[in-house]
């Protein structure tokens, strides 16, 4: 079957490593990588440095934010790493529904991630929040597709687990990026 360009959205509640794991994908698999945060209206940014948790309402562009880069992603057949809490069911459907998404969850217990956000420093995204995070965020059911991974690992050992469970469900990600996006390339040398 041929490889279609896959946008994958590394979730995870503030904390979780999503920028630097998604940058560790993006670099691996030589693709785009876009920071979901930056989607972010400043009235959200200002919302959240003022530890006040955003609501339906805040959510709502940016959500759609996302959801206009996953299909300009797919129209333009642009392989994509994109960060993004996900927290509920109904924001990662609605992400999901272009087709071509992957999501990979980076699974980290709260004491973990209340370490890693108490020693945070240049971010808007304080340790105040985390329980708002938590709070909101509905855990994956079996039915999602979703790649768990123990995002209390190091980062090399999670791109490993990545890549181990992403090979599974999708052969050609090994592959150079040319020969996945453009499997004519595939040519055999005679």
């Amino acid at each position: 079957m041929p490889y279609s360009p896959i946008v994958w959205i590394i979730m995870g509640v503030a904390g979780s490593g999503k920028t630097v794991i998604g940058r560790k994908i993006a670099q691996w698999l030589e693709c785009d990588f876009l920071e979901g945060d930056r989607r972010h209206s400043p009235a959200n940014i200002a919302k959240m440095q003022a530890q006040i948790p955003l609501d339906e309402g805040d959510r709502r562009q940016w959500l759609l934010d996302m959801q206009d880069d996953i299909q300009r992603a797919i129209a333009h057949r642009r392989e994509t790493v994109i960060t993004c809490s996900a927290l509920k069911r109904a924001y990662r459907t609605q992400l999901a529904a272009s087709g071509g998404v992957q999501f990979v969850w980076l699974d980290v217990p709260p004491a973990e991630l209340e370490r890693r956000l108490s020693n945070r420093l240049n971010h808007y995204m304080k340790l105040e929040m985390l329980k708002s995070q938590l709070a909101a965020f509905e855990s994956i059911d079996a039915e999602e597709n979703v790649i768990r991974i123990d995002g209390t690992l190091p980062p090399d050992a999670i791109l490993a687990d990545w890549l181990r469970q992403a090979t599974q469900r999708f052969p050609a990600v090994n592959l150079p990026w040319w020969q996945r996006l453009h499997p004519q390339m595939l040519i055999s040398d005679p």
